[in-house]
């Protein structure tokens, strides 16, 4: 049904297939609610791809009240408000609609089996939007190449991948615009995590704020058994250095060193000043104390000017 001017699909309310695809049509609006299937279980499963990329697509709504397709393409339309919900959808691709963002009024995905979802080359200004993204908690491969992030937000929080650790085993993040990288990146809990590309990100520093990503890399992946090959961790970058020859540690302790000594230096200089501080300020009240103290002198002196005074009045 691909090429044939189709402009509804109202028809998918009452179909089951394995492949349905209609394609480079003319389909722009699609609201379908209660997809509810009476066939059994046996012709749900065979609901293998829908495909509706290359239309020209502006809003789509389909509520499949138990199983879905398990592939839904979306990919190279004028997507600007999608809302799915679905049982067994294990890929989405979405991919080249540029004006989709990530909003809640306009992204609405419900599709709990969710392992592989393509946003590449979408609207995606901000890392911050994929928090509208973690309802969705067993994706396996998430792509965002070519989502130009706006210049406030070009610093990568690693964080935001977290509520995806348990699961996550692919991501690529290239020609996004990423600047720099949080120094507190932590991937100790991506147990299943093997590939992370960062190509074109251009302003990424090949220096020491890579050191938890070297660290994953060194870490070896899971073992499987001997039937199957070997997995390999791959980090893809674009640096001039080989990643493993940043001497991080030296350069650690030797900030570490530093700041140790400057601490104790700080340290030292307040004590000597509180300590000459303190002898002025001894010395200055005893000097006070001698001032107001009568000598033997004083006293003879004193009686011996009472006694003249008395005499001449006498």
């Amino acid at each position: 049904m691909s090429h044939s001017r189709l402009e509804t699909l109202h028809f998918l309310k009452y179909l089951t297939f394995y492949i349905l695809d209609v394609s480079y049509n003319r389909l722009k609006i699609i609201d379908i609610n209660q997809i509810h299937f009476r066939h059994g279980i046996y012709e749900l499963t065979s609901m293998n791809l829908l495909n509706l990329s290359s239309n020209e697509i502006e809003f789509i709504k389909i509520n499949w009240n138990n199983e879905s397709p398990h592939t839904i393409d979306l990919s190279k339309n004028n997507l600007k408000s999608i809302d799915l919900h679905g049982q067994s959808t294990y890929t989405l691709l979405l991919n080249k609609n540029l004006n989709l963002s990530l909003t809640p009024i306009t992204f609405n995905i419900n599709l709990p089996l969710l392992q592989y979802l393509d946003l590449n080359s979408i609207h995606i200004d901000s890392f911050e939007k994929l928090i509208y993204l973690h309802n969705l908690s067993n994706i396996h491969t998430l792509l965002l190449n070519n989502n130009h992030l706006n210049k406030q937000h070009r610093t990568l929080n690693w964080n935001i991948f977290y509520p995806w650790h348990r699961t996550l085993t692919h991501i690529s993040l290239q020609n996004m615009s990423i600047e720099k990288i949080n120094f507190d990146a932590y991937l100790n809990d991506y147990y299943h995590l093997l590939t992370i590309n960062f190509y074109y990100n251009n302003y990424i520093k090949c220096d020491c704020t890579l050191q938890p990503f070297i660290n994953w890399l060194k870490t070896p992946p899971p073992q499987l058994m001997d039937i199957y090959e070997p997995l390999q961790k791959v980090l893809s970058i674009n640096c001039p250095i080989g990643l493993f020859e940043l001497d991080c540690n030296s350069r650690k302790t030797k900030s570490t060193l530093f700041i140790t000594f400057l601490i104790i230096g700080i340290f030292l200089i307040i004590l000597l000043i509180i300590l000459i501080l303190l002898y002025c300020y001894i010395k200055q009240k005893r000097s006070k104390s001698y001032d107001h103290m009568f000598t033997d002198n004083d006293l003879i002196a004193l009686t011996e000017q009472n006694i003249v005074q008395k005499t001449d009045d006498q």
